[in-house]
C-alpha cells in the first residue's frame, strides 16, 4: 500500500493520519522517537497494513505475475499499482468522495507540520502543496511515482518494464488488489484505535 491507501485506512484524527501517511518515513523502533502519541499509534497502524498486505495470498499471487528479472522490484511496483486501482474504486471502499478526501489530508498536513516525523517534515508539506494524491489516478501517474522513486535509490529501477507488467497484467493486478485491500481494510476496522505494535 501507498500513501492513498494508508491515509483510507487510517483512525479519523489529525495524528493518526499523519503516522499512516508518514509511516514509511519512520524507521526502527517507536519508543524513544519524538512523536506525538497519536502519530506513533498511526505508524503503528501502518505497519500492521502493511504486515497484513505483505502476508496476503494474493498479494503473493500479484508478485508472481512480475517476470523473474522484474520481481525483486515487485513490491515497490505494488504499492503504487494499488493506490491506482484503489482511486478507481474509491466508491467501494470509502464513504467521502475522492478529491475531498485527498483535500482534507493535504490540510492535515500543513495544519499539523509540527508533528511531521522528522523524515516527513520537508517532504510532506511539498508533497501535499504538489497535490501528489492525484499522481495515483493514471498509468503515466504510477510511472511518475516510479520515476520519482528510482532518482533517490542507489540500485538502478527498471521503471519502463515495470509500468509495462502493470498495463499488461493490470486485470489480475486488479483483482488482486481487491481482495487484499477489502481483507486489510475490514481487519483493521476490526482491531480499531490499538493497532498491535511492531
Amino acid at each position: 500500500m501507498n500513501y492513498l491507501a494508508h491515509a483510507l485506512l487510517a483512525q479519523p484524527d489529525p495524528g493518526a493520519l499523519i503516522g499512516n501517511v508518514a509511516g514509511d518515513h519512520v524507521k526502527g523502533p517507536l519508543a524513544g522517537q519524538a512523536l506525538h502519541p497519536r502519530v506513533a499509534a498511526g505508524v503503528r497502524r501502518h505497519r500492521r497494513v502493511d504486515a497484513l498486505t505483505d502476508t496476503h495470498d494474493a498479494y503473493g499471487e500479484a508478485l508472481v505475475v512480475f517476470p523473474a528479472g522484474e520481481r525483486r522490484f515487485a513490491g515497490v511496483a505494488l504499492d503504487i499499482a494499488f493506490d491506482y486501482f484503489l482511486c478507481r474504486h474509491w466508491s467501494r471502499f470509502a464513504a467521502e468522495p475522492l478529491e475531498p478526501f485527498r483535500q482534507a489530508v493535504y490540510r492535515v498536513i500543513r495544519d499539523y507540520r509540527p508533528w511531521l516525523p522528522a523524515g516527513f517534515a520537508s517532504l510532506g508539506p511539498a508533497w501535499a502543496d504538489a497535490q501528489w494524491l492525484r499522481t495515483y489516478e493514471t498509468l503515466e501517474g504510477v510511472a511518475a511515482v516510479l520515476e520519482r522513486l528510482a532518482e533517490r535509490r542507489r540500485r538502478p529501477l527498471p521503471v519502463a518494464a515495470l509500468v509495462d507488467t502493470v498495463a499488461r497484467e493490470e486485470a489480475r493486478l486488479e483483482a488482486c488488489f481487491l481482495a487484499v485491500f477489502a481483507d486489510v481494510q475490514a481487519a483493521v476496522d476490526a482491531e480499531g484505535v490499538q493497532a498491535p505494535a511492531r
